[in-house]
């Protein structure tokens, strides 16, 4: 067997896949022994073809013509542009691009997460329903967040001129979604209603949000936020403080945990952001096991 017969595996396979006679390439190895380098430099042109044809060695393929070789056509990549659309920015988001960038970037945001249980509350919902009122699960909560804010003065705070200055009233924000960006109306005084009275509140400035008809005197300070996410079975989540605001709320969906009793109980999960430098870390757990009470012992509407 001559070395020009002995073809390496890679040989082999350039010739097998281009279908190419090995006896039409002159090999530049030992005793002229083919290389893989030779077929690659025949497929790209760049080597003599012999007139007299030579039987294949090792390659079972049939052979095509020299010209075809030669003619064939290289394959082109059709690599299909990218579909995209620019979306210009509203001034409500350049707003809250600015806001929160600056918030995230000025204020030293600290976290604690509780889990607080709500049986109570949707009981006392499906009694409301069943007298024909009606009052949702965060309408409790911006309840309970004012109440606490009350029963711990330290918390209902504004960073301001190096001090944390004390609020005299419980205004608590509720984000609303709109199409154009997050806005967050205010219950101003939300400390002095009931929750049916939050209820209609929150519907009327929802409303107005979503019509772009707010005020500004709706939604600019207040005491904190209430960001929830709950109806879109977010789990838990942390959110960035709406300045002047010293802290927010955020508010996932409920789940199902086990109870001391033995049985189950529907707990939300929420977690507290609050300015480091206006609210200690003390007074930020007291608002939280004082929240915690107030949804677990929710204040309930007098009956009809």
């Amino acid at each position: 067997m001559s070395a020009r017969s002995i073809l390496s595996p890679a040989v082999r396979y350039h010739l097998t896949k281009n279908s190419l006679d090995a006896g039409a390439i002159t090999g530049s190895g030992r005793k002229g022994r083919i290389l893989k380098a030779d077929v690659l430099q025949f497929l790209s042109g760049g080597q003599a073809v012999p007139s007299s044809a030579v039987k294949t060695v090792g390659v079972t393929a049939k052979s095509p013509s020299v010209s075809a070789v030669a003619a064939k056509p290289k394959e082109t990549i059709h690599i299909p542009k990218p579909i995209f659309k620019d979306i210009p920015n509203s001034g409500m988001r350049r707003t809250i691009a600015r806001r929160l960038t600056e918030s995230k970037s000025t204020i030293p945001h600290a976290y604690m997460s509780v889990e607080c249980p709500i049986d109570q509350i949707i009981d006392v919902r499906k009694r409301l329903k069943g007298e024909g009122r009606s009052a949702s699960v965060n309408d409790f909560i911006v309840q309970a967040v004012a109440s606490a804010l009350v029963r711990v003065p330290e918390a209902n705070v504004r960073w301001q001129n190096e001090e944390a200055v004390p609020l005299p009233s419980a205004d608590v924000g509720v984000a609303v979604a709109t199409d154009s960006g997050l806005i967050v109306p205010i219950v101003f005084g939300a400390h002095r209603m009931n929750v049916l009275e939050i209820a209609e509140t929150v519907k009327a400035l929802a409303g107005k949000a979503r019509d772009r008809t707010l005020q500004p005197s709706e939604f600019e300070g207040g005491s904190i936020s209430v960001s929830n996410l709950g109806m879109f079975g977010i789990t838990n989540f942390t959110a960035i403080i709406n300045p002047p605001q010293a802290s927010i709320l955020a508010v996932g969906t409920s789940q199902l945990r086990p109870n001391a009793a033995g049985g189950v109980q529907t707990v939300v999960s929420m977690s507290y952001c609050f300015d480091a430098r206006a609210i200690s870390e003390k007074h930020a757990a007291d608002f939280l096991n004082v929240l915690r009470y107030n949804l677990e012992m929710p204040h309930v509407p007098p009956l009809l």
